[in-house]
């Protein structure tokens, strides 16, 4: 669904009511003497909810404001960061879908208010996003719980559309994170992150997860109510633009505010995560098997691609993909490793996948919101 978002404002779009509020204060934004931009050309002031406010259950969002040079003239932007579902429910387990723009935005609205910020509703309905993240709560059979499907995850050698990629396995596997600049794609242990986020904000995935510790106490009293998160985070525009196919001018927060754009993208990271374990985890014991169903299922492949393909998953079998790639890369090329990549998935390969990623696929194709009060007799 629709969880933190950033969207960007024009000087002509707000209106600073308290410049007290942020810090540093921003009168010398508008008025002279005018703050000086230095080297950098820009200043930023900021407003962030405090530690405080989040244990009283008060949530707000995170406001940059920046004076910075555009053209030879100043101009003035403002920032705000918001978890949509913290702004209707105080946590993220209840799920926003596109019908809940309107209560978001007027919620929204009031809280700016309060932190000293004017402006209209239609304003921050047409404006500029920056940065979405779409995710999914997936509550996992009783048989399953998350370490199990982080555990088949981590086997997975995820490149991120051939960039470069960092992979994180973390919190005694109880996470794992493939990420770029501009994207990551997380899949964790909601439970236990707000777990770790009672011992410290850095040591958890979610840096607000302040304001919904107490949900973590709910949750905890059944002990079989398991829940794996997925998050997407699409870090700049062209991300933006690269996953959900809006173009630059159109990504507003209306247009992106939407439960199917965010299916599409969390299904899209998944079926990748699928094909790519599939790449290591082939069912090649029967190896006549193995090649007439390639054979089949690639049409206009040679056999020497078909034994090419059972070569690969054999030393991926037998070396697992990190020392096959450490190989690859340190007696041929990076260039190597990444061909033979591309070459492996673009086949069709078939082999059973691990019981514990069905409920995840069922979670995603249906694409559901989960409620907090659907779930009272876990509490």
């Amino acid at each position: 669904m629709i969880d933190t978002i950033t969207i960007k404002l024009s000087e002509s779009d707000f209106k600073i009511n308290d410049n007290s509020k942020f810090s540093p204060d921003t009168y010398s934004f508008f008025n002279p003497p005018y703050a000086r931009m230095g080297s950098r050309g820009y200043i930023d002031a900021y407003q962030n909810p405090t530690r405080t406010e989040f244990k009283q259950g008060i949530y707000k969002p995170q406001l940059t404001l920046r004076k910075r040079w555009q053209n030879s003239q100043p101009s003035i932007l403002l920032y705000i960061q918001f978890s949509a579902p913290k702004i209707l429910y105080k946590n993220n387990f209840d799920e926003i879908t596109t019908a809940d723009l309107d209560k978001v935005t007027s919620n929204l609205g009031s809280i700016l208010q309060d932190m000293g910020v004017g402006l209209r509703i239609r304003d921050l309905k047409e404006a500029n996003v920056t940065k979405i993240h779409y995710s999914k709560n997936i509550i996992l059979p009783e048989y399953i719980i998350p370490s199990m499907v982080i555990g088949e995850i981590r086997k997975v050698d995820y490149n991120l559309h051939q960039e470069l990629t960092e992979k994180d396995y973390r919190n005694a596997g109880h996470s794992i994170r493939f990420h770029t600049n501009k994207y990551e794609l997380i899949i964790y242990d909601k439970k236990k992150d707000l777990q770790k986020s009672m011992q410290s904000d850095k040591r958890s995935i979610e840096n607000d997860n302040m304001i919904q510790q107490d949900l973590f106490h709910s949750l905890n009293k059944k002990k079989h109510l398991e829940i794996l998160r997925i998050e997407a985070r699409l870090n700049n525009s062209n991300w933006i633009k690269n996953e959900t196919g809006i173009s630059k001018r159109n990504q507003t927060l209306m247009t992106l505010f939407d439960s199917e754009l965010s299916g599409k993208v969390l299904r899209k990271s998944w079926k990748s995560i699928l094909d790519r374990y599939q790449l290591v985890k082939p069912d090649i014991d029967d190896k006549e098997k193995f090649l007439a169903r390639f054979i089949a299922n690639n049409p206009g492949v040679k056999l020497t691609n078909a034994l090419a393909a059972y070569g690969y998953l054999e030393c991926v079998k037998d070396m697992g993909v990190s020392k096959l790639r450490n190989l690859a890369e340190n007696r041929f090329s990076n260039r190597t490793w990444y061909s033979l990549k591309k070459t492996m998935s673009g086949y069709n390969l078939t082999g059973k996948l691990p019981n514990q990623f069905e409920s995840i696929t069922s979670t995603l194709n249906t694409y559901e919101p989960l409620h907090l009060k659907d779930y009272e007799d876990y509490l």
